[in-house]
């Protein structure tokens, strides 16, 4: 496409193949880094996940301990 003003660029039709495959190469390359960068956004939501089982269990384990806490300063009122 010629743009006003500007005279048409000739191309090599060796060069022009190489321009093709080159493009073509980092098209191939840019979804490679897509496809990779889809697999680390799924490990981090696992991982964010597994976090997030990891805290309510601590709560829980922590929850416990508050109440054997309690029970044991408080005896006569866990009777």
């Amino acid at each position: 496409m010629e743009r006003k003003g500007e005279a048409p660029v000739f191309v090599k039709v060796e060069d022009y193949k190489d321009v093709i495959d080159i493009i073509e190469l980092l098209r191939s390359k840019i979804n490679e880094a897509k496809e990779t960068l889809g697999n680390l956004k799924e490990m981090k939501n696992q991982e964010d996940s597994e976090l997030e089982r990891w805290n309510a269990t601590l709560h829980e384990i922590e929850r416990k301990i508050d109440n054997i806490d309690k029970t044991l300063l408080d005896p006569q009122g866990a009777w």
